[in-house]
Order: C-alpha cells, then structure tokens, then sequence
C-alpha cells in the first residue's frame, strides 16, 4: 500500500523535473532528483508552517482564525528567505520608505521569462492553461467518465461526508460522539466514590497529638 508521504513525493518529481529542463538539464540520477525532491517539499512545508504561524498571530478575532491573508504568505516568506534583500524596519522607518526590492524581484520573476519557460516546458507546448497533473489525466484518460473516477481520491474532488455510524452502546455517530465531548463534564470527585478507610477515620479529625 502506497503510503501518503511516497504518493506526495511521486507528485512533486514531475515538478522538480520542469524546472531542471527549463534550467537547461537533460538527466540526473534518480538519487539527485529525489534529494530535490525533498529539500523542495521540506522548503514548501516550513513556507506553510510559517503562514499558518503569521495568520494565529494576526487574526486574533474568531470568525478570522482560519482565514489566510496574503500579507501572512509575504511574512512567511521573508522567515523562509525567498524575499530578499529588505532593510530592517527600524532603518525602513527612519528612511520613510518601505523596502520592497526583494517583493519586486519576486514579481519579477514570476512575471519573467524564466517562470514562463518552466511553464512551457510542463506544459510541452500546449496553449490550454491547465497544469502537467490535469494534461497527464486528460492524456491517459480511455473512458467516458471523466475527471469523475478520481473523485474521493487526491488526484480529484473531495468526495461527499458521510455519516459514521456507530454500533452499540448510547452514541449512534460520530458528531454526537464529539458533541458530547464539548460538553463540561461534572466535578466529581474521586475520593468520594471510596469509602473511608477505617485506620484513618479511627484517628479523628484532631491530630495535633500524632508525632511523627
């Protein structure tokens, strides 16, 4: 059984494999790619990791929790170094203006024409806008069903929710299961399900005269 992290991993070789033909590379061993492979999915989760860190921090209200701006993804960035140079803040104060050379050259290369050729090449020269994963698909596709077949799977949409049920006892899914643990428990105490015990209750509620 394929595991989640080798099937993420066969996902991203494709991608690592573009940009080394747009970089002008035309082979490398297996154990090179898979090394790039892996910096490049260890480099996009810190780059999540970090986003996810800057929304906790900026959005404080409830309703805005688990929203992600785009200012969290460009702070994000900046810890992960991928917009550089920038002057400190007490330096971009001082001067009036905020540094934005490391945002620009960002723009400017995803705009530019090296990211254009990264994209011509995962594409091999196809003009619809679809990326390598839905071409592949659309290229090994013999039946009438579509995009369709992989739904429920990672390669398609999220199939729908359905209801767990529960077998035995009182709780008949597994909502009610987790409602139920929202719900504040009573205070109840443990030693006042036990009996007293007769060496300690024989001493009395006085024990000023016990010496140790």
């Amino acid at each position: 059984m394929t595991t989640p992290h080798a099937l993420h991993h066969s996902l991203l070789r494709p991608c690592i494999l573009h940009i080394l033909r747009a970089a002008g590379y035309h082979s490398t061993r297996p154990s090179v790619l898979d090394t790039l492979t892996d910096l490049a999915a260890r480099y996009m989760f810190l780059l999540a990791q970090a986003t996810a860190n800057h929304a906790a921090l900026n959005h404080t209200e409830p309703e805005l929790a688990l929203e992600i701006s785009v200012q969290d993804v460009r702070m994000a960035m900046q810890d992960c170094g991928a917009l550089i140079p920038e002057k400190p803040m007490v330096e971009q104060e001082f001067d009036g203006e905020e540094d934005t050379r490391g945002m620009d050259a960002f723009l400017a290369w995803a705009q530019g024409p090296g990211n254009k050729d990264i994209m011509r090449v995962a594409l091999e020269g196809d003009s619809e806008k679809q990326d390598y994963l839905a071409a592949l698909k659309k290229k090994h596709n013999t039946t009438t069903e579509g995009d369709t077949r992989y739904n429920g799977t990672i390669l398609g949409k999220p199939a729908e929710p359905r209801a767990v049920k529960v077998e035995g006892g009182d709780i008949s899914s597994v909502k009610e299961w987790a409602e139920r643990l929202k719900k504040p428990r009573k205070d109840t105490s443990i030693l006042s399900s036990r009996r007293p015990s007769s060496t300690l209750s024989s001493l009395g509620d006085d024990m000023d005269d016990i010496e140790f």
